[in-house]
């Protein structure tokens, strides 16, 4: 497996664990852009350990797909994990 693959399905998973940590402790209070902000906050903060993490070379193979890989389907599964969780708890 290519080294963005790996990067797409760990953001993949990063949101489906954002997306419950947000229902559970419900981070989404008092308003939703609370919510929202954090699953940002916490995707800029992972392509930050993400960048120190890996070796130069692979930084400058992987150029922007770096930070844009997978970001698609965290948002995508942090709504749709937040969703369904809020729902089991409700």
């Amino acid at each position: 497996m290519k080294l963005e693959d790996k990067i797409y399905w760990a953001r993949f998973l990063a949101g489906v664990v954002m997306g419950a940590l947000t229902a559970i402790f419900k981070l989404y209070q008092p308003t939703i852009f609370l919510g929202i902000v954090i699953a940002a906050l916490i995707y800029i903060v992972s392509a930050i350990i993400l960048r120190a993490a890996l070796p130069e070379n692979a930084r400058n193979e992987l150029g922007r797909k770096l930070y844009t890989s997978g970001a698609s389907a965290y948002a995508v599964m942090w709504l749709i994990t937040l969703i369904i969780v809020f729902n089991m708890i409700s």
